[in-house]
């Protein structure tokens, strides 16, 4: 094989999932059904794959055949029969406490299951200990007879307790058992057939099963044929809604006639031989195994040549074969469709129960989904209603600083003296004009009183800091409104999330067959929906917190804290022009004129001090540093909106997938 053929090989064994292909038969539609719910993806339960399994185990096991009827009634009488051994107790008291299930083995041996899921294996010697009602057996669930019988090969009897027991839990177990199998036999006493207690029975308990019941009337070898048949046709006659046909039996003579069989008796006989030899092996006493196995070679011998014609006489008036024959001829053919049907049809609760999993977790998503989109279309209208509330709030804060200003400019022009100068004239003097003189000339120049304005406006009365403290008093209940109204609209979210949360935080799986890790998953998923939705809109209110704390600081200290330095930076700046226009008019009278301050441009002057115009646009324009930050908030909502719509689809993605899966696993 060549590296490219080689590679090809090694990437479609790591990559290219093959699918198997599976039989068309019954236990290759379990197969297949197993292979697609026990994949990883869909998170299998236990409980599913016990469902499964039971599934497969029932499509290859024979079919069940229940033994029931009504207390001492000779159903064990009667399995033994079946059995050609007396293996099971009998009584004239109820015996059967428990589900004794009768199956195929290569050895005779009994297992006990009880309560706690613990198997115990014992000799059938001992089992009247832990099936007998006479015996305590409160901790058993049921046991299960392994017999070395062909007949078992094809057939599973089932032992119930009686329908009318003294106890109810062993009429409550029958009633379930009846349920699992796929064939009922009822027996009943010939002289106890259709008595007003056994048609009460029959009316509660088999009114269901009449397709795949039989009766069997027990003990006809005590009466004479006519009352046998008469009380079989009463039975057909009174009891026919119950039952597919009715056939009398001695459970007695059956027992006797195939305990007498020669397969049977060869079959003790090697049991009895090797169960010798064992037990002599075991010990230290010597034995000669070629003298024990002549011994038993004679044994067989003489049963194989024996005359037995008696005994198939006795099995032909027993009828035994007559129930044999129905069960292979009525209830198998039943049994077969019926356990296809049955299997299909749990298998279809199944894929059902699990699409409704997944269909409730997609609830839960979309429940989650529809809680966001009504967080943005609120959010939305939220955020639009606070950015023009506190526009017209940052406006008005602005308006506050501009009669600040006029204070401040009306203050500084009120304090604008006029004052007398003199400048000296240079005049011609004398007859001639040949004499220069300097002539006096008053004129009235403005003069600011630069200390009464600063005492008046700072110090005395502190007129501007009693204003600007009121500013920044101001300005923070913005702010601190603004920050709590934006935390109000997290909280709204929050609590949608909160109340999306609570019923799914502790949520349980409802049928056994549910994914155990999906409901984790869930669970973890709402108990998480900090970490898994809300966090980024809570680091975006943070974020914004943030930044909105430092524009209101910036409004703030941006002409509060340096009022004074901006009125004397205004002041100065009047008294420079001032001078500077005495300096040219004394020069030059006629071409220059003196600098009177105009109210208008002190204000002006006090606004290009305080930076108002670039605080003009933070506060009094429509693109505010508060309206850029709610449609940045707006624009970033919507952002982890369509994240957290994205990141729920991807998940609803998977169930709706499985989804799939499930329904083409549908029969039905």
């Amino acid at each position: 094989m060549s590296k490219l053929d080689l590679f090809i090989a090694s990437y479609k064994d790591k990559f290219i999932e093959i699918t198997p292909e599976f039989d068309e038969n019954l236990l290759g539609l379990i197969k297949k059904t197993s292979y697609a719910m026990l994949d990883e993806k869909m998170s299998p339960s236990k409980e599913l794959r016990d469902a499964l399994l039971k599934l497969e185990i029932r499509a290859k096991e024979p079919m069940k055949v229940a033994i029931t009827g009504q207390f001492s009634s000779g159903k064990s009488t009667f399995l033994n029969a079946l059995l050609s051994k007396n293996i099971l107790p009998t009584g004239i008291t109820p015996v059967t406490s428990k589900v004794n299930y009768i199956r195929y083995a290569d050895e005779l041996k009994i297992r006990i299951r009880y309560k706690d899921g613990r198997d115990e294996y014992q000799s059938v010697e001992n089992i009247s200990k832990f099936t007998d009602q006479r015996e305590v057996v409160e901790e058993i669930e049921y046991l299960t007879l392994y017999v070395p019988l062909e007949l078992l090969k094809d057939i599973v009897f089932v032992d119930t307790p009686g329908l009318n027991s003294q106890a109810i839990t062993d009429t409550t177990t029958t009633q379930r058992v009846l349920k699992e199998v796929d064939g009922i036999i009822w027996l009943s006493l010939i002289d106890n057939a259709g008595k007003l207690s056994e048609a009460k029975v029959l009316e509660q308990y088999l009114n269901e099963y009449q397709g795949k019941s039989l009766c069997v009337l027990n003990q006809k070898d005590k009466f004479e044929p006519s009352q046998v048949q008469q009380s079989v046709e009463y039975v057909k006659k009174s009891f026919g809604e119950y039952f597919s046909d009715v056939i009398p039996i001695s459970a007695i003579q059956a027992l006797e006639s195939r305990s007498h069989d020669k397969n049977t008796q060869t079959q003790e006989e090697l049991e009895e031989f090797l169960k010798s030899l064992s037990t002599s092996l075991k010990s230290s006493n010597s034995i000669n195994i070629q003298k024990e196995y002549e011994k038993y070679q004679q044994k067989i011998e003489s049963i194989l040549s024996s005359d037995l014609s008696k005994n198939i006489d006795l099995l032909k008036e027993s009828n035994i074969e007559l129930v044999l024959n129905f069960i292979d001829e009525n209830i198998r053919p039943l049994a077969n469709s019926s356990k296809d049907f049955a299997i299909k049809k749990d298998i279809d609760l199944i894929c059902t129960d699990l699409i409704e999993q997944h269909k409730l977790f997609l609830k839960i998503y979309n429940e989650l989904d529809a809680e966001l989109k009504e967080f943005e279309v609120e959010a939305d209208e939220k955020f639009a209603d606070l950015k023009n509330r506190f526009t017209r709030k940052l406006k008005d804060a602005y308006s506050r600083i501009e009669e600040i200003i006029d204070t401040i400019a009306n203050d500084i022009y009120n304090h604008i003296e006029q004052v007398t100068k003199t400048r000296y004239s240079k005049q011609k003097a004398g007859l001639l004009k040949n004499k220069t003189v300097f002539e006096p000339v008053e004129y009235k120049v403005s003069k600011i009183a630069s200390d009464a304005i600063y005492k008046h406006l700072f110090y005395d009365d502190d007129i501007v800091g009693k204003m600007f403290k009121k500013y920044v008093r101001n300005l923070k209940e913005i702010q601190d409104e603004v920050n709590e109204n934006n935390a109000l609209v997290y909280e709204m979210l929050k609590k949608k999330i909160r109340r999306w949360q609570n019923p799914y935080e502790f949520i349980r799986k409802s049928k056994q067959v549910d994914s155990d890790i999906e409901f984790a998953n869930i669970r973890k998923f709402a108990s998480k929906a900090y970490e898994n939705i809300l966090k980024p809109y809570s680091d975006e209110i943070h974020s914004s917190y943030a930044k909105i704390s430092s524009e209101f600081n910036h409004l703030s200290s941006a002409v509060s804290f340096n009022y004074q330095n901006a009125t004397g930076v205004c002041v100065g700046f009047l008294e420079k022009k001032v001078e500077q226009s005495i300096e040219l008019y004394e020069q030059n009278p006629t071409k220059f004129s003196l600098y009177q301050p105009k109210l208008q441009e002190i204000k002006e002057r006090l606004k290009i001090s305080f930076h108002l115009y670039e605080l003009q646009n933070m506060m009094n324009t429509n693109n505010t540093f508060l309206n850029k930050n709610y449609d940045r908030l707006v624009e970033e909502f919507k952002h982890i909106n369509s994240e957290k719509h994205d990141f729920l689809q991807q998940r609803k993605e998977r169930h709706n997938k499985n989804i799939s899966i499930l329904k083409e696993l549908r029969i039905s």
